[in-house]
């Protein structure tokens, strides 16, 4: 999806703001018209909002600020976006035909503080990321595919991924500290 200048984002500074990771999930996430669409852990709503313009779209985050911010810049926006509170797959739904996930990826135990649970991916950065990546095909239409992004260091991750999913790479970005880089998934069959 192109981001789009009409969209307006109200930030917090509880809720992990947009970044150069969402950005660049945003920019290689496709969402056709009509398609049931998710995004987990939403932060904001940047992403779901931009999906919310075509597709019937839903967005949850496990942490209650984020949850409550991605409502308010659905209504500022004028968006039909449905914002769940959940731990990531927990109780949701499916099957949705795209799913779009920036996990949490910075190596730090995963704490009680929200704000720091944005970023905190375990002891090895992974610990989000293997989790969806576990329970996500069940979730999945047929002929759906996941979006995401993650550090080229979370080797792990990726052979988890190639395990269960056909990988396509959209695109790389070169940060100061690591390599960022958006996958597409799609059931192997």
């Amino acid at each position: 999806m192109r981001p789009d200048p009409t969209i307006t984002i109200a930030t917090d500074p509880a809720v992990y703001p947009p970044s150069e990771d969402t950005f660049l999930l945003l920019r290689t996430t496709e969402v056709r018209e009509g398609e049931r669409f998710l995004e987990i852990g939403t932060g904001t709503g940047l992403v779901a909002l931009h999906a919310a313009k075509s597709a019937r779209a839903v967005a949850t985050d496990a942490n209650p600020d984020a949850v409550r911010l991605a409502r308010q810049n659905a209504i500022a926006n004028r968006l039909p976006l449905a914002v769940i509170r959940c731990d990531l797959l927990r109780g949701l739904r499916g099957p949705f035909d795209v799913i779009a996930l920036n996990p949490p990826y910075v190596t730090d135990r995963i704490g009680e503080d929200w704000t720091a649970r944005a970023w905190q991916g375990g002891e090895t950065g992974d610990a989000v990321l293997l989790r969806f990546l576990r329970d996500a095909a069940e979730h999945l239409a047929p002929g759906g595919r996941i979006h995401t992004v993650f550090p080229s260091s979370l080797d792990r991750a990726l052979e988890s991924a190639r395990a269960r999913f056909r990988v396509r790479v959209l695109a790389e970005r070169r940060m100061f500290f690591e390599k960022l880089i958006a996958v597409e998934l799609r059931s192997p069959g």
